[in-house]
């Protein structure tokens, strides 16, 4: 992330200016030898200016950027970057793969629930190709842990939507990743070419770690910081979401060519998720809470479940909030409290010892349901959202079950996936107007509000298109490089990189020869 240090850089040396004046005087002469006050602090605001100005100019030297290149031999900072102007826009015009490249993104469409195993397009789960592929392991850190598996593309149906032509036309592109955090940042894409027929799930390395290393637990909606440090319950594969490669015009790229948000894209994603068929009607989007209650028979379903619920009852009841229960003695209350945490504790260590996948008997289903109607008072707190997470849980892991999930739950967690939906809504205030809370408010009571339509569209991982501005220096790159791919936190399919955005570039030439190993990466934060 780019921090700005130029005011802290001031403040810092002004202080220790005006210490070391203070600290001499008190050594050498006593207090009473300074100078006085105003002179003392023009003289360190002077000396905290000089040092700013030395900082904002050799801010390169110490901006602590992550450049890193899939081959560890040339892990350095390109030296032939396309020079910036003061206006942020490239001073070399841009080639024509370039600019095709740009213009027409490449996204992932997801499909939910996920198709079965056949599909060779996907995030997550485990890997399919050929027995000789070797599974990626961390070239720059002591113990040489293999890399966790992020994402991998039928290149096929890539070609059919690449606009520059630069893509492999057949086989399989993956992407492996370091998932541990820390620098060097691991990664490696690998092209397989086809045929692609008789191709199998790889055997799974013995030594590949939990994902997201010690930091599992706290990303994983059905593990518990609370009850393990060292994620020994965090699975080592992330969840299998299928998804087709559309590409879509995009409308417009702003004049630094970055990513355009705006109404224009909402609208082409949303075109480009129903492509080959018609945009629904919006419905109004129903913001009411799901009452507590059982939402199907055989809930909870998997073990995955069990530990979501036992999560969220040990996360809540960590701290408590002083309003929940309050009508009660507080010795009784903490009783309370103590019996649900250590019922959660047990459920949870229990679930643990399954596959999150594996079914529940309807026996088993039946106890543990009796034990959340207990929990009751806690569990109506957003009980809609808890029960929507184990749905997609559910459905991200294969779970023996999905067949039984309501279709209301399915459509739930259809729209998380979405590139883009339309939805229907109240007008909002105008703040642009005077008094704009309170004309509204009084258009309200009325019944003379306007309803309005939305589109809900988030920036999509993509290949090729602008890349997303951020804190980083990604523009360095536009003029002649293409973006391969753009990462960012994903939390339908449990891609969590915080605030981070992953920008994995290349060039032209050494895309069209299948030199992954030149690839970059531009790791910046919002």
């Amino acid at each position: 992330m780019k921090i700005l240090r130029t005011p802290i850089v001031f403040f810092c040396a002004a202080v220790s200016a005006l210490t070391v004046a203070i600290l001499k005087a008190l050594v050498v002469g006593g207090l009473e030898t300074m100078p006085p006050l105003r002179v003392m602090v023009f003289a360190a605001c002077g000396f905290g200016i000089v040092a700013a100005l030395i900082e904002w100019g050799l801010r390169d030297l110490f901006s602590g950027r992550v450049r890193t290149k899939s081959d560890p031999a040339t892990l350095q900072a390109p030296r032939d970057a396309a020079p910036i102007d003061t206006a942020g826009v490239t001073s070399v015009l841009p080639d024509a793969s370039v600019l095709s490249a740009r213009v027409r993104p490449i996204v992932f469409r997801e499909i939910c629930p996920p198709v079965p195993e056949a599909a060779l397009s996907f995030y997550g789960g485990t890997p399919v190709g050929p027995p000789q592929l070797v599974w990626p392991r961390q070239r720059n850190k002591p113990g040489g842990a293999p890399l966790s598996f992020i994402m991998q593309w039928n290149c096929k149906e890539l070609a059919r939507e690449d606009a520059t032509g630069l893509l492999p036309a057949d086989g399989v592109l993956y992407l492996f990743a370091d998932l541990t955090w820390g620098y060097p940042f691991d990664f490696e894409f690998v092209h397989v070419p086809g045929p692609v027929e008789a191709w199998q799930p790889l055997p799974i390395p013995s030594d590949l770690p939990p994902i997201f290393g010690s930091d599992g637990v706290h990303h994983i909606p059905f593990c518990s910081p609370e009850m393990s440090n060292d994620g020994p319950d965090v699975p080592r594969l992330m969840p299998r979401w299928t998804f087709d490669a559309v590409a879509f015009e995009c409308p417009s790229v702003s004049p630094n060519g970055f990513w355009p948000g705006g109404a224009a894209t909402a609208e082409a994603l949303l075109r480009a998720q129903h492509r080959g068929g018609d945009v629904p009607v919006p419905a109004r989007r129903n913001d009411g809470a799901r009452p507590f209650g059982r939402p199907f028979a055989t809930f909870p379903h998997d073990y995955a479940a069990v530990r979501a619920v036992a999560s969220k009852v040990i996360r809540d009841l960590r701290h408590p909030q002083s309003w929940f229960m309050r009508d009660l003695p507080s010795s009784e209350r903490e009783a309370i409290f103590d019996g649900w945490r250590n019922e959660a504790r047990e459920r949870y260590v229990s679930a643990a010892t399954h596959d999150p996948a594996a079914r529940l008997e309807q026996l088993e289903s039946d106890v543990l349901w009796a034990w959340m109607e207990g929990l009751q008072p806690l569990l109506r707190l957003g009980w809609g959202s808890l029960v929507e997470r184990c749905v997609n849980i559910s459905l991200g892991l294969g779970s023996e079950l999905t067949g039984v999930i309501p279709e209301d739950l399915i459509a739930s967690c259809v729209r998380d996936h979405a590139l883009a939906y339309a939805y229907l809504h109240d007008e909002r205030p105008d703040h642009s107007q005077p008094d704009a809370l309170k004309t509204w408010d009084a258009r309200r009571n009325a019944g003379l509000l306007k309803e309005v339509r939305s589109v809900h569209a988030p920036t999509p991982n993509h290949m090729f298109g602008p890349p997303s501005y951020v804190q980083g220096y990604v523009e360095e790159y536009m003029a002649e490089w293409v973006q391969l791919l753009e990462l960012s936190t994903h939390g339908a399919i449990s891609h969590e990189f915080g605030d981070g955005v992953l920008q994995f570039m290349i060039r032209p030439n050494d895309l069209k020869e299948r030199r992954f190993e030149r690839v970059e990466l531009v790791a910046s934060a919002y």
